[in-house]
């Protein structure tokens, strides 16, 4: 049997539904998954017959942050050296992404997980999901999440997230902005979907001209601004992280 793929990605009527697809692993991040990952987002943009993408995640999670058993194995996988240059591109393909882009943020999106969250236009989450930013309190970099967060909320918002570390539950998301729906744990997925195919049903195509008018008006270069922040705060070719949260209860 042929190995399932890192990212599934399938087109339906304008929409192009993006999955994480690591379940037994709650989706934690590689590189060959972001490789994968920037691929199809940048599929879904070139595609001009897609008006919106849906990024969910597969096995009813969103993401669970870096894959701390895979980046320490020994010996060291043959993309520990590449993992922060996969990490840009897959960021920078969310940036570039000429169509709205739907978040299912399911159960949880933890750390370099966060980041895939934010950089949807719209976040669809559960009550009880969260997300969490625990990076700098752990000491490690999270140049990807300063780089959402700072390109879409004042910093009063940057700074909660960033500097508390804390999990923040689907209404307090709500409530600071940065979710635009709190549903049901259950209905998660499918309230996504709904939204992001009501999107894709505009007419004449106007998803595209009008996210591409919006970040004319605002002035902003979301690609540039994701590679300012790798910058701010570079991560080492011989990164490797060692620490993560406890989820095993979640």
């Amino acid at each position: 049997m042929p190995d399932e793929p890192l990212v599934h990605y399938s087109v339906d009527n304008g929409l192009a539904t993006v999955e994480l697809n690591r379940p037994k692993r709650r989706n934690a991040i590689i590189p060959p998954m972001l490789d994968a990952l920037a691929d199809a987002i940048d599929a879904a943009s070139g595609d001009e017959s897609v008006q919106a993408v849906l990024l969910c995640g597969a096995g009813g999670a969103f993401c669970s942050g870096l894959d701390l058993d895979a980046y320490n194995a020994d010996p060291p996988p043959p993309w520990v050296t590449s993992g922060g240059d996969s990490a840009l591109a897959a960021h920078s393909a969310l940036a570039r992404c000429a169509v709205p882009i739907i978040v299912a943020l399911e159960r949880y999106a933890i750390n370099g997980g966060a980041a895939y969250a934010l950089a949807g236009d719209l976040i669809v989450t559960g009550e009880s999901a969260w997300l969490q930013v625990g990076e700098m309190i752990q000491g490690l970099p999270a140049p990807m999440n300063l780089a959402w967060l700072t390109t879409k909320y004042p910093e009063s918002v940057t700074a909660r997230v960033v500097y508390s570390g804390e999990r923040i539950s689907g209404p307090e998301l709500h409530a600071m902005g940065i979710a635009h729906r709190v549903v049901p744990d259950d209905a998660v997925r499918a309230n996504a979907t709904e939204l992001a195919q009501r999107i894709a049903a505009s007419p004449n195509g106007t998803p595209r001209p009008v996210k591409a008018a919006i970040r004319a008006l605002y002035g902003r270069d979301p690609v540039e601004h994701v590679k300012r922040a790798r910058t701010a705060i570079p991560i080492t070719p011989s990164f490797r992280p060692s620490q993560a949260p406890d989820i095993s209860a979640t």
